[in-house]
C-alpha cells in the first residue's frame, strides 16, 4: 500500500494543509473510523459544484452506500482530478474506552496542527453534544472553527463519505483511493 501511515498527533508529511477546511464523516462498519477530506479554500466553491453535479435530477445528497458503481467512479475521479487529500482516523475498540472520543480528539488536533481553518462534521443528532464538548477542549484556544451540518446541506461532507465507502469496502475500491489518504492509528 502506498498510505502515508500516522501514530496520531502528527503533522501530514506535507504543509498542504494549511488554510484547509476539513469535511469529515465516520463509519462504524468493521472498525470505528473517521474520514477528513482536506479541501485548500481556492477549490471549496469549485470542488462543491462539481459534487453537486454528481447527483441525479432531485437528488438531495450523494451517499456512496446508496450510489451505482458509474457515480462511484466519476466521484473518484473528480477527487483525483482536485487532488483531494484525506486522513482515515481509526479508533481501537478497548473496554471501558471510547473508540469516538478518541478519533474526534484526535481529528481536531490534527486539524489544529496542520493549520486547518474550519471543520465540518456530518450531523448525527445522538452525538452532538459530545462533539461539541470534546471539540470546545481541543479547540477552545485556537481559530480552528467547527460545526455540525447535515449531508444535503454540505456537498463536500460527500467527498468524506465516498473515501470512507471505498475504505472500508476495501478490494480495487481501496486502491484506487490509497494516493488520498493518510492513515492515523488512534490510542483509545
Amino acid at each position: 500500500m502506498a498510505l502515508n501511515r500516522n501514530t496520531g498527533s502528527g503533522d501530514a508529511s506535507t504543509n498542504d494543509l494549511v488554510g484547509c477546511q476539513v469535511f469529515a464523516d465516520e463509519t462504524k462498519a468493521k472498525e470505528f473510523t473517521i474520514v477528513a477530506a482536506f479541501v485548500p479554500p481556492h477549490k471549496v466553491h469549485v470542488l462543491r459544484s462539481a459534487m453537486r453535479g454528481h447527483r441525479m435530477r432531485g437528488q438531495r445528497s450523494i451517499h456512496f452506500n446508496s450510489e451505482r458503481d458509474a457515480v462511484r467512479r466519476a466521484v473518484l475521479r473528480t477527487l483525483v482530478e482536485f487532488g483531494v487529500t484525506s486522513a482515515i482516523f481509526r479508533g481501537a475498540t478497548r473496554k471501558g474506552r471510547n473508540p469516538r472520543e478518541a478519533c474526534v480528539r484526535e481529528l481536531a488536533r490534527y486539524s489544529r496542527q496542520n493549520g486547518c481553518r474550519s471543520l465540518v462534521l456530518d450531523l448525527d443528532e445522538s452525538v452532538v453534544a459530545q462533539d461539541r464538548r470534546w471539540l470546545h477542549e481541543e479547540l477552545c484556544k485556537t481559530d480552528v472553527r467547527y460545526d455540525h451540518l447535515h449531508r444535503h446541506e454540505e456537498p463536500l461532507l460527500w467527498v468524506a463519505d465516498a473515501i470512507a465507502w471505498c475504505w472500508q469496502r476495501g478490494g480495487q475500491w481501496r486502491v484506487d483511493i490509497e494516493s488520498m489518504i493518510n492513515l492515523v492509528d488512534v490510542a483509545p
